[in-house]
C-alpha cells in the first residue's frame, strides 16, 4: 500500500472554517464535537471513493453477512443501528440485484436469515478495498497510533469489545 498524504490539523481547522467563529461550550461537548467529526469524516471519505454501484450502507450489510452466514436480519439492522423498516427496503433491494437471499428458518418461522449469492461476493471484492483504503485516507490527518486510539474508542463507545490483533 503506498502512503497516504497528511492533512496536517491547521490545514484543516482552516478549511473547515473553525478559525472564523466561536462555538462557545460545545466545543468542549464530546457528543457534538463526535458528530462534527463523522461529518468530516464522511464528507472526505465520499469525495475520495467516488461513485460506485454499491452503496456504503449496501456494502456494510454484504460485509456483515460475508462475515456471518446465517445471520438474522433483525439482528444486522440492531448491529448497525438500521430501523427494522429501513433494513426490510435495503435488503429487499439487494435481493432484486441478486447479491443476497433471504431464507425463512424451519424452526423460526417468523425470522428471516441472510446468505450472500456469489454475486454479493462479488460485490464486495469490488468494493471492499477501496472503502478501506478510502476510510484510511479520509483520517490522514491521524498518525498510526492516534487512528487506533480512534478505533479503540469508537469501539468502546458503541459497547464493541476491543479488536482482536489480527484485525
Amino acid at each position: 500500500m503506498t502512503a497516504l498524504p497528511r492533512i496536517e490539523p491547521e490545514d484543516e481547522a482552516e478549511r473547515a472554517g473553525k478559525a472564523a467563529i466561536s462555538l462557545g461550550g460545545m466545543e468542549s461537548q464530546a457528543g457534538f464535537l463526535l458528530r462534527i467529526a463523522q461529518l468530516t469524516a464522511f464528507e472526505r471519505f465520499f469525495s475520495l471513493l467516488g461513485p460506485s454501484a454499491v452503496k456504503i450502507s449496501e456494502i456494510t450489510v454484504l460485509i456483515a453477512i460475508a462475515e456471518n452466514p446465517d445471520v438474522r436480519q433483525g439482528e444486522v439492522a440492531d448491529v448497525l443501528k438500521i430501523k427494522w423498516p429501513n433494513m426490510t427496503k435495503l435488503v429487499r433491494a439487494l435481493e432484486e440485484r441478486g447479491l443476497v437471499e433471504r431464507h425463512i428458518p424451519k424452526n423460526d418461522r417468523r425470522s428471516v436469515v441472510l446468505r450472500l449469492t456469489d454475486a454479493g461476493r462479488a460485490a464486495i471484492a469490488e468494493s471492499e478495498d477501496a472503502m478501506l483504503r478510502a476510510d484510511r485516507e479520509a483520517l490522514s490527518m491521524l498518525d498510526d497510533e492516534e487512528h487506533a486510539q480512534l478505533l479503540a474508542l469508537s469501539r468502546k463507545i458503541a459497547g464493541w469489545p476491543p479488536a482482536s490483533k489480527q484485525e
